[in-house]
């Protein structure tokens, strides 16, 4: 991968669409994963976070979700969420990871009626520039105040199309900050909510600039520190008034 001089942070739009594909029962279920387009496994197996983004528990994945709800096969539905939650290296990964878990069923129920059949549906990404980086206080700042898309797209999606590399990371290690990269990699992969993820992020990021910022206090002077520490209380105050609602 070759070294970036600039980071272009991008949320993402899903235009999902139908594709005329249904299943009834954990065999047709199976039959559907195992053919149809990338898209569609993206669409049920890997985008579900995304919809729920400020959650503190990870929300179902599709298959997962249609098993124990309409099959009340609970065993294969568990077992399908534990799968689409670690399979994080792409479609041909995840497809052979779903397909395995349905060559072993539970006990739930054999068949769904035909109006609680399982549609399957895919999704085509657009990715939506919200600005460019030229270091790590710039990326962070804007990160910090991105929509989720911006995380999903970065954190899941881009690693997930690319077979697990990590184009954020990469910049960030080239940036000269190899644990935050590492983290940033490792955040990636663990199926958090994004919310979570995110949070964790930001604050491995704050920690990377502590020990800079004392370097920096120590050599300031008392007269600029005093001035900063009336900044920061005015600051303080601030936010206390507009918390009482103080006009």
């Amino acid at each position: 991968m070759s070294q970036r001089s600039e980071f272009e942070v991008c949320g993402v739009v899903h235009l999902v669409r139908p594709i005329g594909r249904t299943a009834t029962d954990l065999a047709s279920l199976r039959r559907g994963i195992l053919e149809v387009e990338s898209a569609s496994l993206f669409f049920h197996a890997v985008q579900p976070p995304l919809r729920a983004p400020a959650s503190s528990d990870l929300p179902p994945d599709d298959f997962s979700a249609w098993v124990s709800g309409v099959l009340q096969d609970f065993e294969t539905a568990e077992r399908l969420s534990f799968a689409a939650q670690r399979s994080n290296a792409g479609t041909d990964v995840l497809r052979a990871e779903l397909a395995q878990v349905l060559e072993r069923p539970g006990r739930g129920v054999g068949t769904a009626p035909a109006e609680s059949a399982f549609a399957f549906r895919a999704a085509d990404s657009v990715p939506v520039p919200m600005f460019t980086a030229a270091d790590l206080p710039q990326l962070f700042d804007g990160l910090g105040r991105a929509e989720a898309s911006a995380w999903f797209y970065h954190l899941v999606e881009e690693p997930w199309c690319q077979g697990g590399e990590l184009p954020l990371a990469e910049f960030v290690r080239n940036a000269g900050a190899p644990k935050l990269a590492t983290r940033l990699a490792e955040l990636s992969q663990t199926g958090l909510p994004l919310e979570t993820m995110r949070r964790e992020a930001m604050r491995t990021w704050r920690r990377s600039q502590l020990g800079g910022r004392v370097a920096r206090a120590a050599t300031t002077p008392e007269a600029e520190r005093a001035d900063d520490a009336r900044d920061a209380v005015a600051r303080l105050a601030r936010r206390l008034v507009r918390g009482r609602g103080v006009s």
